[in-house]
Parts: C-alpha cells; sequence; structure tokens
C-alpha cells in the first residue's frame, strides 16, 4: 500500500523533462499546482457549506467567492495538465502573468493597500525567482513597483475610484480562507525553495566526495603506472648500460686478447718446423703446454666478457673472490693504460648465493669508476685498493682510491640516475644508480661513500652473507 502511494505520488509529481535545472522548476511547479488545486477545493467545499447552512446570510457575497474559487481551481487545473503534457516553461508564464493580472485588478479595484493583494506580489515575485529565475523575480518586482506607485498615485489623487468598503466591513470567511491559502503557498513555496537549495548542497557534497574519491584512485593508479614504467625503463637503460660499459672495455679486451693469440699462433708455427727438423718431442710438448696456457687465459678473458654482456642470471652460490678477479681481468687493460695499481686483497675465499652476474657488474663499475677518478690529476701515486672481508654475517667490499674526489654538494646526488660529474657526453650517469638498485634489491644490502676532494674516494658496500 506504502508503495502504491509512493508510487502514485511520484506518477503525479514526477518531472517530465531530461534537462537538470527544467526538471527542478517542474518539479516544484507541479507540487505548487497540486497544493494549490488542494487548497482551493477545500475552500471551495467551506464556502459551499456557509452558503447553504449558513441561513443564506450575506448570500450574494458567498455565492461570488465560490464562483471566483470554482474558477481559480478550473484555472490550476488547466494548468497543471499544460505542464504534464511538456510544456511546463509555457504554464509558468501563464501562471505568473495570469496572477500578476488578477493581483493587479485586486488593486484597481480595492486599493493597492489590500492586504489579500500585497501577499499576492509577495507569493508572485518569490515563485517567480523560483520557477524562472532570479532576473524574472527582479523584473516582477520592477513592474510591481510601478504599479504601486502609478496605480497608488491615480487613486490618491482621485481619477480612479477604488472600492474601499472592505475597510469598514467585518471580516469575513472568504476572507479568512483566501488569506490562509496564499499564506499557505508562501509557506511552501519557501519550504520547496530551501529543499531543492538542501538537495542541491547534498549532490555537490556527494560529487566532491565522489571526485576525491575518483581523484585518490587517479592518484594511485598514476603512482603505480609510473613506478611500473621506471622499472621498465631501469631494466632497459641497465641493459644498455652494460654495453655502454661494455664498449668502453673493447679496446683494451681485444688488445689483451691478441697477446696470448699472437703466442698461439706463434708456437702453432714453430711446432710445424719443429716438428719437420726434430725428432725430439719433448721439445714439442712443452711448446703445447704454452699453446695450452695462452688458450685458457682467452678463455678466461672470454668468460669475463661474457659475463658482463650476459643477461641477468639465477641465484647460485658462487665465489665473490672470483667474480672480483674476473672483473680485474676485463679491466686489466684500462689500468695498465692508465699507469694504475690495483691491489687485491682477502681474508679467505667467500661464498654466497645470488647472481654473479649483477655483483660482476657492481664490481666491474666501482673499479672502472675508481680508475676515471684519476683522469685530469697529476698524481703520482695511482693506486686502487679493492677489500674484502667476513664481518659476522656480512660482507663487507670497499673500493678506495686516491683520485680527485667527489666535493661535498655532489656526494647526496651521485646515486641519482643521470647524474655524473663526468665530462658532458661521457658517461650516463646510471653506474652508481643501478649499483645501488642491485645492491639493495637483490643483495639486501647498502652502499655508502667516503670522500674528500683531492685525497681520494672510498665506496663500501655491505650485504649479508647468505
Amino acid at each position: 500500500m506504502k508503495n502504491n502511494l509512493k508510487f502514485l505520488i511520484q506518477k503525479i509529481i514526477a518531472p517530465k523533462s531530461k534537462d537538470e535545472n527544467l526538471a527542478r522548476r517542474e518539479y516544484i511547479l507541479n507540487i505548487l499546482l497540486i497544493t494549490i488545486i488542494f487548497l482551493v477545493f477545500v475552500g471551495a467545499i467551506i464556502i459551499f457549506y456557509h452558503l447553504f447552512f449558513s441561513n443564506f446570510n450575506n448570500y450574494e457575497n458567498n455565492s461570488l467567492s465560490l464562483i471566483f474559487i470554482l474558477g481559480i481551481l478550473l484555472f490550476f487545473t488547466t494548468l497543471y495538465f499544460l505542464s504534464r503534457r511538456g510544456y511546463s516553461k509555457y504554464a509558468s508564464y501563464i501562471f505568473l502573468c495570469v496572477l500578476f493580472m488578477i493581483t493587479a485588478y485586486m488593486g484597481y479595484k480595492w486599493g493597492v493597500d489590500l492586504p489579500a493583494e500585497i501577499l499576492f506580489y509577495v507569493l508572485i515575485i518569490v515563485m517567480s525567482g523560483i520557477l524562472v529565475g532570479t532576473r524574472m523575480a527582479f523584473v516582477t518586482t520592477f513592474f510591481t513597483s510601478l504599479f504601486f506607485i502609478i496605480i497608488g498615485h491615480l487613486q490618491k489623487a482621485g481619477t480612479i475610484l477604488a472600492n474601499r468598503s472592505w475597510i469598514v466591513e467585518p471580516w469575513g470567511y472568504s476572507d479568512a480562507v483566501m488569506t490562509s491559502i496564499i499564506l499557505f503557498i508562501i509557506a511552501i513555496v519557501s519550504y520547496l525553495f530551501n529543499y531543492e537549495l538542501e538537495k542541491s548542497f547534498k549532490r555537490l557534497k556527494e560529487s566532491e566526495a565522489d571526485l576525491k574519491i575518483e581523484k585518490d584512485l587517479l592518484e594511485i593508479r598514476v603512482k603505480e603506472k609510473t613506478q611500473e614504467l621506471r622499472e621498465i625503463q631501469a631494466k632497459e637503460i641497465a641493459g644498455v648500460h652494460r654495453f655502454s660499459e661494455f664498449g668502453k672495455l673493447s679496446s683494451g679486451l681485444f688488445h689483451d686478447l691478441v697477446n696470448p693469440l699472437t703466442t698461439v699462433m706463434l708456437n702453432v708455427n714453430k711446432m710445424k718446423l719443429d716438428g719437420e727438423n726434430q725428432p725430439n718431442f719433448n721439445l714439442i710438448k712443452s711448446e703445447l703446454e704454452q699453446v695450452s696456457r695462452a688458450s685458457e687465459r682467452m678463455r678466461e678473458f672470454i668468460n669475463s666478457v661474457r659475463k658482463q654482456i650476459s643477461p641477468e642470471g639465477k641465484k647460485e652460490p658462487f665465489c665473490l673472490n672470483q667474480e672480483i678477479e674476473d672483473a680485474i681481468s676485463v679491466l686489466n687493460y684500462k689500468t695498465c693504460k692508465n699507469q694504475i695499481y690495483l691491489l687485491f686483497s682477502a681474508d679467505e675465499k667467500l661464498i654466497t648465493t645470488g647472481d654473479a652476474i649483477k655483483f660482476g657488474q657492481i664490481v666491474t663499475n666501482l673499479i672502472s669508476n675508481a680508475i676515471d677518478a684519476y683522469d685530469n690529476t697529476n698524481s703520482t701515486d695511482k693506486e686502487i685498493k679493492i677489500d674484502l672481508k667476513k664481518q659476522g654475517n656480512f660482507i663487507t667490499l670497499s673500493v678506495a682510491d686516491k683520485g680527485k674526489g667527489i666535493e661535498d654538494i655532489n656526494i647526496d646526488k651521485i646515486f641519482e640516475p643521470f647524474f655524473t660529474t663526468k665530462t658532458e657526453g661521457t658517461n650516463l650517469g646510471l653506474g652508481l644508480a643501478l649499483i645501488k638498485k642491485i645492491i639493495e634489491e637483490d643483495f639486501l644490502g647498502n652502499i655508502k661513500v667516503v670522500s674528500k676532494v683531492g685525497k681520494g674516494s672510498a665506496f663500501i658496500i655491505n650485504f649479508p652473507l647468505i
């Protein structure tokens, strides 16, 4: 029953317009018209009762009031059906214009100071602002004021003679009903205005809350996507960086490979000659051993290079000492070319579990940076110390040089991507950033630097022994 009643009410007053503003005005107009029709209908019943059940006292006035009330009832009913057919805007204009003309006639007929007329004007101005717009409320106020000034002046001058008998006549039932209806309509209009205003504020708050939620979700998505892109970019840059470093080392590697290869070729040629001229095979055997050692040396170089340019490996046990020695072999030509003495010391052979290739990248980058630290310096004591120690369950690796050092202003920036203190165009500024990322994420360790300008730098790595 309750749902059926609610459905019936919605069916009667629900707006049909698709536009939000027009729908809101149509909704208010329908409520006003239904309310006015109901109140006028009640007023007509009251007047009808007094007309036929009051011994016909003041019959003429009550009958005229009844006819007037019935006319008003018919008028508002017509406007309601016009609104329900989709012409709510025109119904609003007709409603306000007719109401204004009726009120103007009341002022012309009975005087501009008629209380009912003044209440009607208040009602018209309020409804103009709600049903049409704020501008219409000012237009209505302007014409109302103009009417008051002109008609009031003419009535005072005696040009228009108003029927002012209502001043001395006693207050009748029709007057009470009419005034009550006007007051109820003003109250309903005020309520609807405040109600719609509160709904608008509520929708605004809900929209703000939804917008904030969407904004927070969007920020989270952007952060996630940015982080994902950064990780992808870091992997791609890491690959580019490895090939870049390999390109820098390639000339030295080929130089180191050429010497053993030359030894192999010379000994092979000598073996041919000795084999032809000497029956003694011992000499040939010695030369073959030289060939074997040279070939082994070449194999070591090739393995070291392969580690530098290989993709990421898997986590497995590996010897830290061996990886450091391989990195030293790769950089041998670079250290010799720059006349740098490289000293590696370790208390014992240390085995850990992890990605050997990534550890090799760490050592190679740190030693390469230490070599570069002597660029444009006049130092004669060019030395790089590599110390590997075990302290409890932790490994400490330090790479120290006596180069030009790092300025204090740059200490906090050296691990940032694309930051470099080297000559522009000679370095990407990614080496230390990648090292820090590998140490923290793959080896669960940390890296710090101690440096003094003109005295050198020391990079110290600590990570758990697994």
